[in-house]
């Protein structure tokens, strides 16, 4: 997404939700500040170019075992290291939580989209598997950045405010949604979408403690409405993948499968 049309649903996102567009930037220059000379780590993202992306969310579906199960029937029919195909590579992006299910998986993720607010265990041990973690900088997070940062070595640092010459914004709010905004820009040929139950309660996976349910919610509704957004234009073909139990459709997607 073009940062100039992306600033736009910005600014009615943060007088939505009554954020601080200062706090952010000044968050994104602390990332900015921590990464140093880092300008050349686009080059993780290359494998997104025409690849099936499984853009796992922390909604609560992901606790059902049925779609754990299709998780796993993906991976192991996908996944180059399986070698079952070689006509795409498989590319497994998770959002902060759900890390810690996809390790208990004994899946290692490609990227992990994180603002460090979720299992810090599970962020830690997907990073020292490998995992690239694509850092968030925004106004609630920067004591988490200054204190935190050191800890991970693959990083890639974004933004949802102006983008810095190491700090990158590709799109999207939350840690689910910004899954999907990247897959996009970066040419994903499908993007499957898992836990993105934006309907449904708040997932064992998303947060252990909510401070404020009611913000909690309205972050959630931006996120489903910025994919629905997102649909409009990507070439990318998107499927959701639901649990019976958790039903929570996106509209404009070009598959729903209800498990």
């Amino acid at each position: 997404m073009r940062f100039s049309y992306w600033y736009r649903h910005y600014q009615i996102i943060a007088k939505y939700l009554d954020l601080r567009i200062d706090k952010d930037f000044l968050s994104s220059i602390y990332l900015s500040q921590h990464l140093g000379n880092i300008n050349t780590n686009l080059h993780y993202f290359s494998k997104i170019c025409q690849s099936k992306v499984m853009a796992i969310g922390a909604g609560p579906s992901i606790e059902d075992k049925q779609i754990q199960q299709f998780i796993l029937d993906v991976y192991q029919k996908f996944s180059p290291k399986n070698n079952q195909s070689k006509e795409t590579n498989l590319v497994v992006m998770v959002a902060d939580g759900a890390s810690e299910l996809i390790l208990d998986l004994e899946i290692i993720p490609d990227f992990v989209i994180t603002d460090l607010d979720g299992n810090f265990e599970s962020l830690l041990k997907a990073s020292k598997k490998g995992s690239v973690m694509v850092i968030h900088a925004h106004g609630d997070n920067i004591e988490k950045i200054n204190s935190s940062i050191s800890d991970f070595d693959k990083i890639v640092g974004t933004t949802q405010n102006f983008p810095l010459t190491n700090v990158f914004n590709f799109g999207g709010f939350t840690d689910g949604d910004r899954c999907v905004f990247l897959a996009d820009h970066f040419l994903a040929k499908e993007i499957i979408l898992i836990g993105m139950d934006f309907d449904s309660r708040i997932g064992h996976f998303s947060k252990r403690k909510i401070m404020n349910y009611d913000f909690k919610r309205k972050k959630l509704d931006v996120a489903k409405n910025l994919i629905k957004l997102l649909t409009r234009w990507t070439n990318s073909e998107m499927t959701q993948i639901s649990s019976s139990n958790y039903p929570s459709p996106i509209y404009g997607v070009d598959r729903n499968i209800i498990l």
